[in-house]
């Protein structure tokens, strides 16, 4: 949250709450609300029922909370407000006066304001991009509730092809009404609509393209609050060789641009600490890979790295790695986060590592809201939704700012992006932008399939 917004939000709230005084049933109210301490199970949504019977109205009480902030010590900031704790003071405006602040964020949902989601919801990877895409819809909706906006999302599929991604961007910046894009996934992808969207001036934050060039040097209007490829590949490797014990490994990419770039770092990394290193590449239109799981076998490498997109082929290599007899390890990157592939392999699947670029959303307190909602909506999830969330949380951020200033444009929400500096998110963390929109931080973390699942253990 930027120290403009916040000052221009605490300042209308504080205009707001100062309208008059009310009585309402329920509880005695002191001048304009009442004090209530946090109790175990409370949220927001929940209070704002039992106090306004409407779950909308959470933000009237979170936006209160903060104006009484600044003028009493006792009232804590509440930066996330999926994130309440037990003991926490809130400030419960009377009914009068959140009807007051409800009436004056009307005008806001007249405003035609959209943002793209652009990811593959259809073919081999459209399990990463539905998910997504979900969560960017579920981020919009948390966003239109609290702020009265009324931003609508417009989808578009890149079957995680670089020139369908083109397509998708140029459709995008036809519509003067879209500020900002959420996407695209696959790192082929993003090298392809980088300078599309960077001579439109729109931004485009990804929630998972992770090749390094993409941000060294970048482009003004991409930005990645996710750590890229030369993280992932030491993190691999230190694993590996530190865990797993391994001396040895067989790499395989599926040729695109991430999984290459992916395999060279990891490569470097390897040979850096003396271990032998082959490598092999396949395409994503591939359906059988017996004779590179022959070469495999007579290699008889400690570990089989690959680091795929399409989710029948990480079960298709896992399955005939299994049936030839391969004893060491299968270890796959961010695409091998989805359950299906798992499902799919069976006992096969049984032991692979896997490494990921975000913390797993089921165990964020941050994300308790959104998941709920997504779950109770969408069902179950894995951990690529969580960063859609994210990267829209950003762009919308950015937006209401540029609102506020009365310059909504596609060149502010660049420059409200850019100076991004949020201390925590739904994530559960931090977002500032470094050099070439590069987010400051975060981490790789490692995963093992147990019992059909997928386990943190690093």
């Amino acid at each position: 949250m930027s120290k403009v917004f916040k000052l221009l939000l605490l300042l209308l709230l504080l205009l707001t709450l100062g309208t008059g005084v009310a009585t309402a049933a329920g509880p005695v109210f002191q001048t304009g609300g009442e004090e209530y301490v946090v109790q175990a199970d409370d949220w927001l949504s929940k209070l704002a029922e039992k106090s306004y019977g409407d779950v909308l109205a959470w933000s009237i009480i979170w936006e209160a909370t903060n104006a009484k902030s600044t003028e009493d010590d006792s009232f804590s900031f509440i930066e996330n407000p999926n994130l309440i704790e037990v003991g926490q003071k809130l400030w419960i405006p009377d009914a009068e006066t959140a009807t007051t602040a409800m009436s004056a964020r009307e005008s806001k949902a007249d405003v035609d304001i959209k943002i793209g989601f652009m990811g593959p919801l259809t073919g081999g990877a459209a399990f990463l991009g539905q998910e997504q895409g979900n969560f960017a819809k579920m981020a919009v909706q948390l966003f239109n509730e609290r702020t009265g906006f009324n931003v609508q999302v417009v989808d578009g599929d890149t079957m995680i092809n670089p020139d369908e991604g083109k397509i998708v961007a140029e459709r995008f910046l036809a519509d003067d009404s879209i500020m900002a894009t959420v996407g695209p996934a696959g790192s082929q992808v993003c090298e392809a609509v980088q300078p599309v969207f960077e001579a439109a001036s729109m931004v485009h934050i990804t929630p998972s393209c992770t090749r390094i060039s993409l941000t060294d040097p970048g482009t003004a209007t991409f930005f990645r609050p996710v750590p890229h490829d030369g993280l992932q590949g030491p993190t691999d490797a230190n694993y590996m060789l530190n865990e797993l014990g391994a001396t040895s490994a067989y790499l395989v990419d599926d040729q695109s641009s991430y999984s290459t770039g992916l395999n060279d770092e990891l490569e470097a990394a390897l040979i850096a600490a003396a271990a032998t290193v082959e490598r092999a590449s396949v395409t994503q239109e591939d359906t059988d890979f017996s004779s590179l799981v022959t070469a495999i076998m007579a290699s008889n490498p400690d570990v089989v790295f690959f680091p795929g997109q399409i989710s029948a082929q990480l079960g298709t290599l896992a399955a005939q790695l299994s049936e030839q007899g391969y004893a060491g390890t299968y270890f796959l990157a961010d695409g091998g986060f989805d359950i299906s592939w798992v499902d799919t392999a069976g006992e096969a699947a049984e032991g692979t590592y896997l490494s990921f670029f975000a913390p797993d959303p089921h165990f964020v307190p941050q994300a308790r809201d959104i998941t709920t909602r997504y779950e109770s909506t969408y069902g179950e999830y894995g951990a690529f939704g969580g960063p859609a969330a994210l990267s829209a949380d950003i762009v919308l951020g950015a937006i209401e700012r540029c609102y506020d200033a009365e310059n909504l444009t596609r060149a502010c929400v660049v420059e409200e992006t850019t100076a991004t500096n949020m201390s925590d998110s739904v994530m559960g963390i931090p977002v500032v932008f470094g050099a070439g929109n590069q987010i400051d931080g975060g981490q790789f973390f490692i995963f093992q399939v147990q019992d059909g699942a997928f386990v943190l253990v690093q």
